[in-house]
């Protein structure tokens, strides 16, 4: 979810060997497209409803794998990629972890008498690496992200075909997340891998740059929506088919964004995602402990209030939200 939107990292593909070269001017649309993602997660989490919800389900998590594998970079090294990766990634989620899920928590239970479902006592300092919840749920795409990062800089050090490469991806995706049941939300990472994979490749080939977007768009929406009303009964078909849905929205929805390139607010919280991924959980809380339960009231008081928590964590919290 942390990207580094620069023009450079968009259009030259990165062999293993090259550094990443940034020129610092961001690509507004994946600000954009970013922005559309983290909201729908908010929507989510809130439990809103809607008769779209399988096709804003296909679209939310896999577009921001897709879009960190866009900017996959190898910084030259596997022990480089994971310094930087624990700057950007693991830092922000050890941070938010300890204080979101076990600070945060403890202190309401024996403070206010406020009780989290997910536990409140010291056992939740390792929570994450178990099969159960902790109480900041999102933070488990941060520490997920890093090891699709590490795992998918091991591939591709290795495989140097692209399709052999994609290949590996899709089947990992299949055993490590769907087969296997696996903690410390490993599983849940390595289901999305193959979309990781195929924004590597959006890169590699400017494929995105390259898509007549007139011709590219009707085709990408028609056939999105045609294949939400297929619903197999085999697992297989049920899987390609899941994953046809989110790659055809998620190309629909980056070219519609192409295509608007800008929306003043929801660019802005793209721009800083990672700030609404690690907090929007703890406000939904303190919201239904004020017992505001219209969960579109919710919606608005939580979009509104990032215009001041953002400047805030800019200038008071920069190195422990990826912004440094």
């Amino acid at each position: 979810m942390n990207c580094e939107l620069t023009k450079d990292d968009m259009t030259t593909p990165e062999p293993l060997s090259k550094p990443a070269d940034t020129s610092g001017k961001r690509i507004p649309y994946f600000d954009l497209a970013k922005g559309v993602c983290i909201l729908l997660v908010m929507w989510f989490h809130l439990g809103v409803h809607t008769p779209f919800d399988p096709y804003l389900d296909a679209i939310r998590m896999p577009l921001y794998v897709f879009l960190s594998g866009l900017f996959f970079k190898t910084y030259g090294g596997i022990l480089q990629l994971m310094l930087k990766k624990t700057k950007k990634l693991l830092i922000p989620f050890f941070f938010f972890y300890l204080t979101t899920s076990v600070l945060l928590p403890i202190l309401a239970h024996n403070l206010l008498g406020i009780n989290f479902e997910t536990g409140q006592d010291w056992r939740l300092l390792y929570a994450f690496l178990t099969y159960h919840d902790f109480p900041n749920i999102p933070l488990w795409f941060l520490w997920g992200l890093f090891m699709l990062n590490v795992a998918f800089y091991v591939l591709h050090r290795f495989i140097k075909s692209d399709i052999l490469l994609g290949l590996c991806c899709f089947v990992l995706g299949i055993v490590l997340g769907k087969i296997l049941s696996l903690p410390a939300s490993i599983s849940k990472a390595f289901v999305y891998i193959f979309y990781f994979y195929l924004g590597y490749m959006a890169t590699r080939h400017d494929i995105i740059g390259r898509l007549p977007v007139r011709k590219a768009l009707p085709l990408a929406l028609l056939l999105f929506v045609a294949l939400g009303f297929f619903n197999p009964a085999s697992d297989v078909l049920l899987y390609i088919q899941q994953t046809l849905l989110s790659v055809t929205g998620v190309l629909a929805l980056l070219l519609l964004c192409k295509v608007i390139k800008h929306l003043p607010y929801i660019s802005y919280v793209g721009r800083y995602s990672i700030m609404l991924l690690v907090t929007h959980e703890p406000l939904i809380r303190l919201l239904d402990v004020a017992h505001i339960g219209n969960p579109y009231v919710c919606f608005l008081i939580l979009t509104a209030s990032y215009l001041l928590i953002i400047p805030f964590m800019r200038r008071y919290m920069p190195y422990v939200t990826a912004q440094k």
